[in-house]
């Protein structure tokens, strides 16, 4: 077993941190904006969108969202009037990253499932590329929850599941998402029971062989595993210890790793150290406890898999691992919410560690087994 000194994540953190702070610097989504009027929202005689396109969808003015590369609009099937998401990738911003788009386009290709945002026409144009898809619009994980009057253990295992549920599906086509966040977790429409749905793929990689060991950093600060931090290979265990972290969250309503700074925030994952504060966990049952330990497990080769944790008490609820007369948590969960080490200091719209680096050329793949720098944190029976 090897281990790592503080020395060595100390210098790694800062690494990290300085190149977040050089893509937080970037005014990107600014410019990707302007871009998009200019080549989609001017006057001239040109159509904006393809003929294709537009013989089949009626698209909005409504934006929904603004990313690295694309814009996203809402736009209406013309026969049925289902509303979709069109996601329009500008060619110029992309440009030299080609093989991103390339990445995102095989797997919403082949994606089908209740959990996962999919794909229904894929159209092109000299200025963009255009993907339509599911419009998730019941919106995000963590906005909706605190919204709620009443929130039980009961629910967040509910939806845990159906997070579950998705990333068995992704990783039985041998597809890692590798950036799991509460953004990235969408309800599909505003009713209650409505379903959760996993979205952007545009860090997400499909393996070669079904054990690959991926070497490129990429993930949301706080979510990340420390195997990508610490640079030793990694692969499908990535997406379970996001979600340990989410699960984690979504009953305290704070996360598990937290720093003051960036690099202190990757230091505190790297350490792979947390606790449950009495103070908000104490109506907490231990299957729940004991599924996040599993989902945090350090070593990513011990890491609970994603069908695994399905079977698990707490989300079948077997032997009643959930009490009949459970607390109401939205109390505790929007408290957590407002503390210092909430998940406040660490959801950002930056999403990649090398994302504009390109330290590594996303396409290589280790042989090698990665190895594992640290084997334990504060819950030792879960090495």
């Amino acid at each position: 077993m090897s281990t790592s000194s503080p020395k060595t994540h100390r210098s790694q953190a800062a690494l990290l941190n300085q190149i977040y702070e050089t893509m937080n610097k970037s005014p990107l989504m600014k410019k990707v904006l302007n871009l998009f009027k200019k080549t989609h929202e001017t006057n001239d005689e040109s159509p904006p969108y393809p003929a294709d396109l537009e013989r089949t969808y009626r698209i909005s003015k409504r934006v929904l969202g603004v990313g690295s590369f694309a814009v996203v609009k809402e736009c209406f099937h013309k026969q049925t009037g289902q509303p979709f998401a069109l996601k329009i990738i500008l060619k110029k911003a992309i440009a030299g990253k080609e093989h991103m788009l390339s990445s995102e386009l095989d797997i919403l290709k082949q994606v089908r499932h209740p959990n996962v945002v999919s794909m229904h026409g894929l159209y092109e144009s000299k200025e963009a590329v255009y993907i339509v898809t599911d419009l998730a619009g019941g919106g995000e994980l963590f906005t909706q929850l605190l919204a709620k009057g009443n929130y039980t253990e009961k629910d967040a295992s509910a939806m845990v599941k159906q997070i579950l549920e998705g990333v068995e599906y992704l990783h039985s086509l041998d597809i890692v998402h590798r950036d799991l966040k509460p953004e990235n977790l969408l309800f599909q429409t505003p009713d209650e029971h409505a379903n959760l749905m996993i979205t952007d793929f545009g860090l997400s990689k499909i393996l070669k062989n079904h054990d690959d060991i991926l070497t490129t950093a990429c993930g949301t600060p706080g979510y990340v595993a420390p195997e990508v931090l610490l640079q030793t290979g990694h692969g499908k265990p990535v997406d379970l210890w996001s979600l340990g972290v989410i699960t984690f969250t979504l009953l305290s309503g704070y996360t598990p790793f937290w720093g003051e700074d960036q690099a202190a925030l990757f230091e505190s994952i790297m350490s792979g150290k947390y606790e449950y504060d009495e103070e908000y966990w104490s109506d907490i049952s231990d299957a729940a406890k004991d599924l996040i330990d599993k989902m945090l497990t350090f070593n990513p080769s011990k890491r609970i898999t994603a069908s695994e944790a399905l079977k698990h008490p707490w989300i079948t609820n077997e032997q009643n691992a959930v009490a009949r007369d459970e607390p109401n948590l939205i109390g505790n969960v929007r408290k957590g919410f407002n503390s210092k080490h909430s998940l406040q200091t660490i959801v950002t719209a930056i999403s990649v560690l090398n994302h504009w680096k390109n330290l590594e050329d996303d396409s290589d793949v280790e042989e090698k087994e990665p190895r594992s720098k640290r084997d334990s944190h504060l819950h030792v029976a879960n090495p």
